[in-house]
């Protein structure tokens, strides 16, 4: 069973539907989008709503910004931070010392807002990613010196 559609998802989701002028069609949305499981947008699991958004957002013609090659840049360096910051914590593969990405994509989408794949966020949404996993590298460093 998946998580329920995040706020963000359900107000993205409905300005689309009021744009798209198909406010009064979201029960057939919901349905189809959920393979026929409910019939409601706020029952919709995330994957389910992030696939209605991004159905409506390519019907609408509203393509994703692309990222200029400096934001790419610092994409990467971000990346690459919270990568550093779980090799620190020793979230390593056992008898290696790679970076578990398995590890990483579980708290990705479980403990970060968008809960998406690590390597499936964007500029903005890596900005607060690195902040928030600061926060989990602090705490980590506060529990080796008890």
């Amino acid at each position: 069973m998946g998580k329920i559609r995040t706020l963000q998802q359900n107000q993205r989701l409905h300005t689309l539907l009021a744009e798209a002028g198909l406010t009064a069609e979201k029960e057939a949305l919901a349905k189809q989008f959920s393979n026929n499981r409910t019939g409601r947008t706020s029952e919709l699991f995330t994957t389910e709503c992030g696939a209605l958004i991004d159905h409506l957002e390519a019907s609408l013609g509203l393509a994703p910004v692309a990222p200029t090659p400096e934001q790419e840049e610092e994409s990467e360096r971000m990346r690459n931070k919270i990568l550093s910051l779980a090799h620190e914590m020793r979230w390593e593969l056992p008898g290696t010392e790679k970076v578990d990405m398995g590890r990483v994509n579980t708290w990705c989408q479980t403990y970060t807002k968008t809960k998406k794949h690590f390597n499936h966020y964007t500029h903005a949404e890596l900005v607060a990613m690195v902040t928030q996993f600061k926060v989990v590298y602090r705490k980590y460093l506060k529990e080796l010196e008890k």
